[in-house]
């Protein structure tokens, strides 16, 4: 047999070899957090582009972070200088926490070592503050947000991980969404329309949740901030934004004294980027 006839045998055989691996390899992740993402949330953030999780953090895990991303703001010399800034101090079992790990094996990567955290930043809003500025949405070829479906599996490109540190009353300040625009045929992110972008056009989504409550979304999703209209408390909210590891949005701000005191198992979402192919 010629090795032009061989070849779809041996293209199949690289791929179910290619498919067991990556089952495998999710299998292990599974089993070391203990449990999976439910076909329930995969198909809602397949459907909508976002998850709310309710009520992921006690009250005592909330106030630990709580205090650190105050003094952080207001009385950053009060800390040590390796917890000074994000994602350093009591923040850093939140890099892996299980409810988000369990979510991005699933939508980035299933081996935890492609997946990067490339930015980490606090929002704070007083009532009255922010401003209603919808972006992203549709179907794009840029890796860094690109959202796709293949084979049964997800791939979302940069994916938010929202910590609510507060109470978030829905339609009162939290972050809105306009629910499949990640998979829009309609090229809305560069030819964005008034009567689509309207807080009031009765499209956008948002949310009401409890203090530590967890939000991951797509990127590619159209989605808005707000103005925080909730007078019972301020927003408080940790963004992070992870990705591929062979892909990057944001430039590194991280400080080398706050990854350098990480421990080894969070250092790793801090690696550089590059192209795992040949790995």
């Amino acid at each position: 047999m010629s090795k032009l006839a061989k070849l779809p045998t041996k293209i199949r055989s690289k791929a179910r070899k290619a498919v067991n691996k990556a089952t495998n390899l999710i299998k292990n992740q599974f089993a070391r957090i203990g449990e999976t993402m439910s076909q329930h949330d995969r198909i809602v953030f397949d459907l909508k582009g976002y998850l709310v999780k309710p009520a992921v953090l006690s009250s005592a895990e909330i106030a630990v972070i709580k205090d650190l991303v105050l003094r952080q703001k207001n009385d950053p010399e009060s800390l040590p200088a390796h917890e000074r800034q994000l994602p350093g101090g009591a923040f850093a079992p939140l890099i892996d926490h299980p409810e988000v790990i369990k979510i991005l094996l699933n939508v980035i990567d299933p081996d935890i070592n492609k997946i990067r955290l490339e930015n980490v930043f606090l929002s704070y809003r007083e009532k009255g503050d922010g401003k209603w500025d919808p972006h992203a949405g549709g179907r794009t070829t840029n890796p860094n947000y690109a959202y796709n479906f293949h084979d049964g599996r997800i791939y979302s490109g940069m994916t938010r991980v929202v910590w609510e540190l507060t109470e978030v009353i829905e339609n009162q300040g939290g972050t809105c969404f306009l629910p499949g625009s990640h998979k829009a045929n309609y090229n809305i992110r560069t030819n964005p329309l008034a009567s689509i972008d309207a807080r009031d056009s009765g499209l956008w989504e948002s949310y009401g949740c409890p203090a530590g409550s967890l939000v991951i979304f797509s990127e590619a999703v159209r989605h808005s901030g707000d103005v925080w209209r909730n007078s019972n408390n301020p927003r408080l909210a940790i963004f992070c934004a992870y990705n591929h590891i062979n892909v990057r949005h944001h430039k590194p701000n991280f400080s080398a004294e706050v990854i350098d005191k990480l421990e080894p198992k969070h250092q790793r979402f801090f690696a550089d980027v590059y192209h795992p192919q040949f790995d």
